[in-house]
């Protein structure tokens, strides 16, 4: 059975699948080359699953759905009978669900005819819930029996965070589920989401909302929380750790806009992620009180937040911690069939099916073209067959190296695949990569580092060396080794290491391995295959723009380095 999964709000999203087998997965933004894409039918990524799978979108059986925006000519006449939903052509389908009190889509949605009118015509389609495909997609792929599952973000489906327990084969909902959605009284709403006061605090600092909340994070390390306590007031917790918010939306607005613009904003910065920690570590405090469960699973795109996930470990004694590497909404389209099958085939069977993650790279295959394209764009080869030594020389001599590996990852972390490497041995190497690549000069850098080596490097507990394959977590370097990689420790003498194993990208391993028998480093650094504002690297011909645009000083094929003639 041939499954697709399609998230179309912000960050839109397509997945693949055939029954558990995950055939690819693809946020909309790298192949249509905008950034965030979304609000529409993700019909590039659609593609770009369709191709890597070898499928024709007449072989799709199931679609399994978000119940966000879709354009109002979809909707039924009577679906506004209440009154209107939202502004502009789309309309918020959970929300004219719950208007009218409906929980089948069916009843207000032409879901067929949309399908049809994207060349999609399944046998069955699927509509999952926002929450939960963030919980299914976490624990999907873990070989825990025993877990809480929290999510926490902008919103979705009427939800801002929900808790989960994992114990005895069965899943149980804590909060945040769809009756607590579908509730008259007392339900969720904006004023209670961390996620949306983390959104106001970039906006005010005039940064892009759901875009550069990273810079927010960045930008914390220089400051003081001086407005901590001021925040904190628009917040209370419940007993058993829900968090609701005491003002209205619109009042948490201006007090953040007053003090953006009358204090400095590395103060608000690092009052806001002081105020996000606060009252998530004691939110799940309240419930950690009453399951104590063994391991902790994360999702949301609250939990891009790296700095979070380490003050979470510091605080709880989880056996493991994991954050989906598509935290962000990202995750929404694989977690929405993995929900589907679990619906399908009950907990036993879905247990049974699951499995850790391996590398993330399940975007479309693009190698075959790669060489040509280098080429026919006037590239010309460095060196060939076993790469790895030419590109660590190439570091040592003070090189730009991007890597251009196999199928792009999945999520918004470059891990090997789409990655740009340099040396970290001195922080000036920060101003030149930000100068190329056009970005923010605070934003730190983050080191990889082979599986053999990380303990010797990195205070990372065993907890959270899962979740650091992919870049989910920052951890204390250790003092010996602050001054040796200055490029990639942050200014709290944190970093964001990636760890790596042979297997996952036997090239990637083999140049930091020579590059470490060369200088006695075990870390290099490794930053997204991007410039500012602009998706990762996608196709080949968008990695040969940044080499003859002088992005990166070479890149790295599985076969070859190429450079352009000077």
């Amino acid at each position: 059975m041939i499954i697709l999964g399609i998230y179309n709000s912000h960050d839109a999203c397509a997945t693949i699948f055939e029954d558990y087998r995950l055939i690819a997965a693809v946020a909309l933004e790298r192949p249509s080359r905008v950034k965030s894409d979304g609000y529409r039918w993700p019909a590039e990524a659609v593609a770009e699953c369709l191709a890597q799978g070898g499928l024709k979108s007449s072989q799709i059986d199931v679609v399994a759905l978000s119940r966000a925006g879709y354009p109002r000519s979809y909707y039924r006449n009577a679906a506004f009978t209440f009154g209107d939903v939202g502004k502009g052509e789309h309309r918020d389908l959970f929300s004219v669900l719950n208007r009218r009190r409906l929980s089948d889509p069916e009843r207000v949605f032409e879901v067929r005819r949309m399908l049809s009118d994207n060349d999609v015509e399944p046998a069955q389609t699927y509509f999952y819930n926002h929450h939960k495909a963030h919980a299914v997609g976490t624990l999907f792929h873990t070989d825990w029996d025993d877990a809480l599952l929290y999510t926490s973000d902008g919103g979705g489906d009427g939800i801002f965070y929900s808790a989960r327990r994992f114990a005895d084969g069965k899943l149980e909902e804590l909060f945040g589920g769809e009756p607590d959605a579908r509730a008259i009284l007392n339900r969720q709403r904006r004023q209670d989401s961390l996620g949306l006061m983390y959104y106001l605090v970039t906006e005010a600092l005039g940064f892009r909302p759901m875009r550069h909340e990273g810079k927010v994070l960045g930008l914390a390390a220089f400051g003081e929380p001086v407005y901590q306590e001021e925040l904190t007031r628009f917040w209370r917790l419940e007993r058993d750790g829900q968090i609701r918010g005491r003002k209205l939306i619109r009042h948490i607005r201006e007090t953040i806009r007053e003090m953006a613009a009358n204090g400095r904003r590395e103060d608000l910065a690092a009052s806001a992620q002081a105020v996000l920690e606060d009252i998530t570590l004691q939110s799940l405090s309240r419930i950690y009180e009453r399951s104590a469960n063994k391991n902790l699973g994360l999702s949301g795109g609250v939990f891009a937040n790296v700095k979070l996930t380490q003050r979470i470990a510091e605080k709880f004694p989880f056996e493991e911690i994991f954050v989906c590497p598509a935290m962000s909404d990202q995750g929404e389209a694989e977690g929405g069939v993995l929900e589907y099958l679990l619906e399908r085939d009950g907990m036993r069977t879905w247990l049974s099916k699951r499995e850790r993650w391996g590398n993330l790279y399940l975007g479309r295959d693009y190698m075959s073209e790669a060489d040509a394209v280098f080429e026919k764009g006037g590239a010309q080869r460095v060196a060939s067959g076993d790469v790895a030594e030419t590109a660590a020389k190439l570091i040592i001599d003070g090189g730009i190296v991007g890597t251009y590996l196999g199928r792009c990852e999945y999520g918004p972390r470059a891990l090997g695949a789409r990655s740009i490497m340099a040396a970290p041995t001195d922080r000036t190497i920060n101003d030149t990569l930000n100068k190329r690549l056009d970005r923010t000069e605070f934003m730190p850098f983050a080191p990889v580092v082979r599986e053999e080596r990380v303990q010797d490097v990195f205070e990372l507990p065993r907890s959270l060396h899962y979740t650091a394959r992919y870049m989910t977590v920052t951890c204390d370097v250790k003092s010996e080794w602050r001054d040796r990689i200055s490029a990639v420790v942050h200014v709290d003498g944190t970093a964001r290491p990636q760890i790596l194993r042979r297997a996952d990208n036997p090239v990637y391993y083999g140049i930091l391995e020579a590059y470490e028998r060369t200088t006695g480093i075990p870390v290099v650094i490794n930053t997204s295959f991007n410039v500012h504002e602009e998706p990762i690297v996608n196709h080949p011909r968008e990695a040969l723009k940044a080499l003859t645009t002088e992005r990166v000083d070479f890149v790295v094929t599985e076969n070859s380095v190429w450079a352009v003639p000077k």
